[in-house]
């Protein structure tokens, strides 16, 4: 009897750790880390929502640092919703609070740069952009897209990485040829010399980011093909 009654304590016992273990994984198990970038974009989203037909600029910190892309675009209405230092994969992410409230005719799309950095391959980059392609066009089905090509900054080059970004851009190129109303746009000779070489002036410490300079660059290349793809567009709404 004695050993009957030691082993029923002991069996309860064990029943206890192991409910206490059961719960303690449950809670762990329910938890889930705060995205990085979702205070950020939670600021995006409560943001007055833009007038219907307008154009979206969406993707990382290329964009995010365009401080004066609404000034230097006007009169085109422009919308700036890139933040962080955001990969492709953050952009699927976060979707669904950047891109269908935006009700815009035209999108505007810088991204990949930073996941080149994190040693994505281009065919994940390819694969992630092509996704986020698609799922735009089922959210906003009359707007056209742009695809602008990952900057070749010296950052890149020093790296070693410029094979990786030539291979995206040409990536690029080709997802756009794929879909209708969807266009790349390669932003890089306006930044370099005619030997290809990077234009010193247009980067700022980092050898990444852009200065005043670029930006003002990267208008001259953009706008035209913006203002055409914008005004297609908005006349092709029914």
């Amino acid at each position: 009897m004695r050993l009957k009654h030691c082993v029923s304590k002991y069996a309860a016992i064990f029943a206890v750790i192991l409910s206490a273990g059961c719960l303690t994984h449950g809670v762990e198990k329910s938890s889930s880390p705060v995205h990085k970038y979702a205070a950020e974009v939670a600021k995006l989203a409560a943001a007055p929502a833009p007038a219907p037909g307008g154009i979206l600029m969406v993707g990382s910190s290329i964009f995010r640092k365009w401080t004066n892309c609404v000034q230097d675009l006007a009169p085109l209405p422009v919308r700036n919703r890139a933040f962080g230092g955001s990969r492709t994969e953050d952009q699927l992410y976060f979707f669904d609070q950047i891109v269908p409230s935006s009700r815009a005719a035209l999108v505007v799309w810088y991204c990949g740069s930073n996941d080149i950095n994190g040693k994505k391959t281009p065919e994940a980059i390819r694969q992630n952009t092509k996704e986020w392609v698609e799922r735009t066009r089922t959210a906003l089905p009359q707007a056209r897209i742009l695809l602008v090509s990952v900057i070749r900054a010296p950052q890149k080059r020093t790296a070693g990485l410029l094979p990786k970004v030539d291979e995206v851009n040409k990536d690029l190129a080709k997802l756009a040829g794929s879909f209708p109303g969807v266009i790349y746009v390669d932003v890089n000779p306006a930044l370099e010399a005619a030997d290809g070489a990077p234009v010193a002036e247009c980067y700022v410490s980092d050898n990444l980011h852009l200065t005043d300079e670029a930006y003002r660059r990267m208008t001259l290349v953009l706008r035209p093909v913006m203002e055409k793809e914008w005004k297609a567009a908005s006349a092709s709404k029914p």
